[in-house]
């Protein structure tokens, strides 16, 4: 009888039948994202059918006024052998003014450990061109042929606004990529000011937010594998 696959082989396999997920629009957002519910819906089934559960491991959070930040691993566990698992850690922040702070900060730490654990990629429909509804082509075609206006400027606070966050968030990133150990991360990530800088990020602009944890992700994997070295 041939040995079944072991959890490498499974998710070598999962991967293999896994693909682009693509982002979403939410309601009173002017920008896309990959939400937890669509990763989920879409690896769940090709996990289930090649016999990997997967599970919060261990969790440690600080909580920070309305802002939560969760530390955990996720295991996925092969269900022939539960000895046989691999573990994945990953970071998740989450702001909220009630109680939902330590459920976003889950769901974000959750999503960023399926998607680096599958390698998965994400990003706007590169199709949206071609299945643009007729009547929307017509008037795109109508607007390119009609004499072009000049641009209304931009008030010159909100490009500033905009430029300044930019400016913390590459200089975030630049520090983060620096540290080479949990402590390093949370003393980055907990000094006050970038604190109330986060918290900035994720009401006026979210693309940033983004982008700072997903290297807050990256960073956590990586200080983990020169661990287990």
């Amino acid at each position: 009888m041939a040995d079944k696959p072991n959890i490498y082989q499974r998710l070598h396999a999962v991967m293999g039948e896994v693909d682009y997920i693509q982002k979403e629009h939410k309601k009173g957002m002017n920008y896309t994202i990959v939400s937890h519910d669509a990763v989920t819906a879409k690896v769940r089934p090709i996990l289930h059918s090649h016999g990997i559960v997967y599970h919060p491991h261990s969790l440690d959070y600080v909580q920070d006024g309305n802002r939560t930040q969760v530390r955990l691993v996720v295991r996925f566990v092969n269900v022939d052998q539960p000895s046989d698992f691999v573990d994945v850690p990953c970071l998740g922040f989450g702001i909220d003014p009630q109680d939902k702070g330590p459920g976003k900060a889950v769901s974000y730490a959750v999503k960023y450990a399926l998607l680096k654990a599958l390698g998965l990629e994400t990003g706007d429909d590169p199709d949206t061109e071609a299945q643009t509804p007729p009547h929307e082509t017509a008037r795109q075609q109508a607007a390119a042929k009609a004499p072009t206006k000049a641009e209304k400027p931009q008030p010159a606070g909100i490009d500033e606004a905009r430029q300044n966050a930019v400016s913390f968030k590459d200089k975030l990133i630049a520090d983060i990529r620096k540290c080479g150990s949990y402590d390093d991360l949370n003393r980055v990530n907990n000094a006050s000011a970038t604190v109330k800088a986060l918290a900035a990020l994720h009401d006026r602009h979210r693309d940033l937010w983004d982008e700072v944890m997903a290297t807050v992700a990256r960073q956590e994997t990586a200080i983990a594998e020169r661990a287990a070295a």
